[in-house]
């Protein structure tokens, strides 16, 4: 048998048969094994771990999953059904159910919207867990979710909020003030990419919150501001742990006084959500003098308030003013120009206190902001037959059933004009369409019966 010397400690051993190219001895060979075996099992228990933002989807995943076990949609929940769990909303909130300020952070309007937000915070959490260190990450995390729900339900009372879309824009707000200001021994370029990429996502995510409804862009330039402030303060990470606990108690007491002086601020701001409570409360006892007396009070010190707007219109309808409605109405969709609401209830005024001049003008107006919505053409074809002009108002609504062949209200409309404008055969054939859609409703049955009539 043939020998070698030890490419390892240069002793001589006796190659074995299975494996005459071997260079190194039986026991050099074993030992080699062992330490890689040893720097095998250091390398697993030193692999990156993620307890914070594991934890934090978590948490969102089984609030979710316990308002689809109690019956909320898991695609689209209900304002009411939110709010049940936790969602922000400006009269319990400023009425001192202040919890909902965080609580909200961990409720969302369905699968997609906890879909998206949870990857955006796998994302950015674990950067953030790896540069600044887990105290800080909880601090940042909280205080601009807070931060963000206490500008939405400054921006927007009356609406309800939730997600934590305003927390992952913190994430990404303090990252960009750390890695910007080189607070992290990352190489230049390193630095300068991530800078760069948490930038696009916050322009990019801005800009799509601007442009469709529903999305709260309060929250997330709330959440923004304060992730900003908190990543400037921050210590860097190659100070001392001496100066790091000082700076980051300094931090967190910074962050509980700007949230403390935030809420106060909304609160002062807002009292008005507070105080429609009440006067909501008086409608109920059947004060309606004393509401209207209120609610006057409360607009004279806001008078941008467009939900006192909105009251005082329902309060004067319901008595019969109508002009005082009008007005009320008017003034509330000047104050909140983007709510469909206060349109809609504005040119439903107009036709009950029938100046169908003036509905003819605002719903014309209407559908060249909105040419989608079937609702513009109906009012629209309503102001035409207060005016008996026929034809117009049969041009609407035939525009309205096309925008909305599914829905039976353009389609009733339409044959009411067919029957006023004479054109019964018309009528009788939009009438039986209606009927082979709903055979069970009496009102279609009784329209197609009178259009029949008439064709005899």
């Amino acid at each position: 048998m043939s020998t070698r010397s030890c490419a390892v400690c240069g002793k001589e051993f006796e190659l074995p048969l299975s494996n005459t190219t071997a260079t190194v001895c039986p026991a050099c060979y074993e030992a080699a094994w062992k330490a890689g075996e040893v720097a095998l099992v250091q390398e697993t228990a030193n692999a990156p771990t993620y307890p914070v933002t594991i934890g934090l989807i978590v948490l969102n995943a089984l609030v979710f999953a316990c308002m689809v076990l109690r019956g909320v949609s898991p695609f689209s929940p209900t304002p009411l059904h939110a709010l049940a769990f936790g969602a922000d909303f400006g009269p319990l909130t400023l009425n001192g159910q202040w919890w909902r300020l965080a609580t909200c952070m961990f409720v969302h309007f369905g699968i997609v919207h906890i879909g998206l937000n949870m990857w955006c915070l796998w994302n950015l959490g674990r950067a953030a867990e790896t540069l600044i260190g887990r105290f800080s990450y909880l601090l940042a995390y909280f205080a601009s979710g807070i931060l963000g729900s206490i500008a939405s339900v400054y921006w927007h009372p009356m609406a309800v909020g939730a997600g934590a879309s305003g927390a992952i824009f913190g994430m990404a707000g303090v990252l960009f003030a750390f890695v910007r200001l080189k607070k992290t021994p990352a190489h230049p370029q390193i630095s300068k990419n991530m800078v760069g990429s948490i930038g696009s996502f916050i322009v990019y995510n801005l800009v799509i919150g601007a442009a469709i409804p529903g999305i709260s862009n309060a929250a997330h330039v709330g959440g923004l501001v304060m992730g900003l402030l908190v990543g400037a303060l921050l210590p860097s990470a190659a100070a001392s742990e001496s100066s790091r606990r000082t700076r980051l108690s300094l931090v967190a007491l910074f962050s509980a006084a700007s949230l403390f002086a935030s809420a106060a601020a909304a609160k002062r701001l807002r009292s008005g959500v507070a105080e429609l409570t009440s006067i909501r409360h008086l409608i109920t006892q059947g004060k309606n003098d004393e509401a209207i007396t209120k609610l006057r009070e409360l607009l004279a010190r806001d008078s941008q308030f467009a939900p006192a707007y909105d009251l005082l219109a329902s309060l004067y309808l319901s008595g019969g003013n109508y002009s005082e409605a009008i007005s009320a109405l008017e003034q509330a969709n000047g104050a909140a120009p983007s709510n469909i609401s206060y349109q809609h209830r504005l040119g439903g005024a107009y036709l009950t206190a029938k100046q169908f001049d003036r509905a003819v003008a605002f719903f014309q107006k209407r559908t060249r902001a909105n040419p989608g919505d079937s609702r513009n053409y109906i009012g629209l074809g309503q102001a035409y037959l207060g005016l008996q002009q026929y034809d117009s108002a049969i041009a609407a609504f035939n525009q309205a059933v096309a925008l909305s062949p599914k829905s039976s209200a353009p389609q009733f409309a339409l044959g009411q004009a067919q029957l006023k404008a004479g054109r019964y055969a018309d009528a009788q054939a939009t009438f039986q369409h209606l009927v082979a859609e709903l055979p069970n409703d009496p009102r279609a049955r009784a329209a197609l019966d009178l259009a029949s009539r008439q064709t005899r």
